[in-house]
């Protein structure tokens, strides 16, 4: 009796366990490395990511500062002992133009995991006159959805309107520096890291032209625009939610009776 007691325990728990929702808790983090386009980064902490490039002409006419432009699939660049940048597809491979920036063009890079990532901090691991960015989490359904096409054709007003939410901007980050996002601890398997854009969202806090908080360029020279290469994120990497299955509620279900049963039976045996 002991004997079945004990087997029907160990069958209730493995039906559980099964059956229960997993997460991992352990911070983990993904450093940008020598890929290029659409390429997995396997070395790093799983779940894997891959990293793609895209850029959207901007509008600096006159002093203006839009993105009028639709995304198209860029180029990702590598740059030893920086991160990633982002090569535009003209007149866009010099310095600083080649990191992501706002300045002719705005750059982004995508972040797809493999599984649901909280990202918690965003190192850059090279800036040169301002280094605010925009960060955005793919929050609508992923079923059956083709990534690109929720960036691709899009411009910067109607890029949170194809499923992608703000997590915020952030302003001044320091090269080497891990910088908190993610307040509200969204959890995505897709993620964006683009140069600030307050078509995006989040409202200038600096006058343009300056370097001191949330600021934006004035279509003259560089000042005020922004310039990073992305050289880390770290988070927590997050098991997706499993349904039960049927079957595996219907042995724990079993199981559990039996174990119920037992004891029943040796109470009454007990009086």
């Amino acid at each position: 009796m002991r004997q079945l007691h004990t087997r029907l325990i160990g069958i209730a728990v493995v039906a559980l366990a099964s059956v229960l929702p997993l997460s991992a808790h352990a911070l983990s983090t993904w450093t940008a490395g020598t890929c290029v386009s659409n390429c997995s980064e396997t070395g790093d902490t799983a779940p894997n990511v891959s990293y793609s490039a895209y850029s959207a002409a901007i509008n600096t006419s006159g002093g203006a500062y839009s993105s009028t432009g639709a995304f198209a699939q860029s180029t990702l660049a590598y740059y030893s002992g920086n991160g990633f940048g982002v090569t535009a597809p003209s007149g866009d491979s010099q310095s600083p133009n080649h990191a992501i920036d706002n300045y002719g063009y705005q750059d982004l890079i995508l972040l797809k995991f493999d599984d649901l990532v909280k990202l918690t901090q965003v190192t850059v691991g090279w800036s040169q006159y301002d280094s605010d960015i925009t960060v955005l989490a793919y929050t609508g359904s992923t079923t059956g959805v083709n990534v690109a096409n929720t960036i691709t054709g899009k411009t910067a007003s109607t890029l949170t309107g194809s499923g992608w939410s703000l997590v915020g901007s952030y302003a001044d980050l320091v090269t080497g520096t891990a910088k908190t996002i993610n307040s509200q601890n969204i959890s995505s398997s897709w993620w964006i890291i683009t140069a600030y854009n307050s078509q995006l969202g989040g409202a200038p806090t600096g006058a343009a032209g300056t370097t001191a908080g949330l600021t934006q360029g004035l279509g003259t020279s560089f000042a005020g625009y922004d310039f990073v290469k992305l050289f880390s994120v770290a988070g927590t990497a997050t098991t997706t939610i499993k349904v039960p299955e049927p079957a595996s509620l219907a042995l724990a279900s079993i199981a559990l009776l039996g174990v119920m049963g037992i004891r029943r039976q040796r109470k009454q045996a007990q009086r």
